[in-house]
């Protein structure tokens, strides 16, 4: 009698190892995934917070261009310019003031476009984007539009 495995045995093992290893991969980048959005939402917080102060100490919230700088000096109300977790291969905050800076709004895009948080309002929306058929999507660049928006405003 031979002790051992037959080949079928063995490819059922191979077999089952893939599928479970392949199970943990995508788990593993769907944690990720969504680490990333927190970071994100954490962030727009931050901005959200350093935006009250800053109007508190000058009764107006800062310009739209440049203004994590504003944020900066001459008082410091962040310690670093707030950027996207993917680094320049995804979108950067956006801020949008109101005409008379006493209202604003906050965007980041997401990666999960499951996210509970995110913007279904389509003309809040449009406000960040020129494409009024995004239906809230947004992405690196045109053609890639894969995360969904996240906007909070104030107040």
């Amino acid at each position: 009698m031979k002790n051992g495995f037959t080949l079928i045995e063995l490819m059922v093992a191979i077999g089952i190892m893939a599928v479970l290893t392949g199970m943990a991969v995508f788990n593993f980048n769907q944690s990720r995934l969504r680490a990333r959005d927190v970071q994100r939402k954490n962030d727009i917080k931050q901005l959200q917070n350093a935006l009250e102060l800053y109007k508190n100490d000058t009764n107006s919230y800062p310009q739209g261009t440049g203004f994590q700088d504003s944020l900066m000096s001459p008082v410091s109300y962040i310690r670093a310019i707030f950027g996207d977790p993917r680094g320049s291969e995804w979108v950067d905050y956006q801020y949008i003031p109101a005409a008379d800076l006493k209202t604003y709004y906050l965007q980041a895009c997401l990666e999960n476009s499951a996210d509970s948080s995110k913007t279904t309002n389509v003309a809040l929306c449009d406000l960040f984007t020129a494409d009024t058929s995004n239906q809230c999507r947004c992405g690196k660049d045109l053609s890639n539009k894969t995360g969904v928006m996240y906007i909070v405003s104030q107040p």
